[in-house]
């Protein structure tokens, strides 16, 4: 029995259509909550990528330039460099300035969590993702514009940013003082439903291709 022109023309758009969806560009649209004053719990949904203090989670690498580095929270305070985040005597990261540190996955992020010490003006985050997505943040912009980003060593935040429909592979830290202290990474990988539509609506049209040939008359 053949497939109708109706039904083959359905299954053909239907294919095209999660195509389209999966290659748009996506909105810049992207939520910033606190969620705690402190490095922990992590925000639902995520699992730590690097705390400093054990290997980085597989698909991630972390580079640094020779203004950034890994400092113990445990001596406390190195006056005028470094402050630990609040409550953090466990190794955290620390960018001086002119610094710039790069978080890399393989894969794409759909949310994005750190815990941020002290926030300073000339604090710069920087995501970018698919289809062209770039996002830069800066000062009290990091966290959502509260609290206010002057340095005060008392403040601790983990701060997460939802992508929504966007997705980010690339996170990029920067300063341009003396310092952007951080520690505990984290994010969620997000389920891959686009483009299993996507490639479940190729493999429609592959199989009506295959059926008509099938059924098709046999030329002499």
């Amino acid at each position: 029995m053949r497939l109708s022109q109706t039904l083959r023309a359905t299954l053909v758009s239907a294919a095209l259509a999660t195509a389209a969806l999966a290659a748009s560009p996506a909105a810049a649209a992207v939520t910033i909550t606190i969620t705690s004053t402190s490095n922990l719990p992590l925000p639902a949904g995520q699992t730590m990528i690097d705390d400093f203090d054990n290997p980085i989670a597989a698909g991630f690498t972390f580079t640094q330039n020779v203004a950034a580095y890994v400092r113990s929270g445990a001596p406390g305070l190195d006056p005028g460099v470094s402050a630990p985040p609040p409550g953090d005597t466990t190794n955290y990261e620390t960018i001086l300035s002119g610094g710039r540190a790069t978080l890399m996955s393989t894969g794409f992020l759909r949310s994005f969590s750190f815990y941020l010490g002290s926030p300073d003006t000339y604090n710069t985050v920087r995501f970018t993702g698919a289809n062209g997505f770039s996002l830069t943040l800066a000062g009290a912009a990091i966290m959502g514009g509260s609290p206010a980003a002057n340095g005060d060593q008392t403040i601790g935040r983990r701060v997460n940013y939802d992508f929504g429909t966007d997705r980010v592979n690339k996170i990029e830290f920067l300063s341009s003082g003396n310092s952007f202290e951080f520690d505990s990474l984290a994010g969620a990988v997000p389920e891959p439903a686009t483009w299993a539509m996507m490639i479940m609506g190729f493999g429609l049209m592959g199989a009506v291709l295959r059926r008509r040939m099938a059924l098709a008359p046999a030329r002499i």
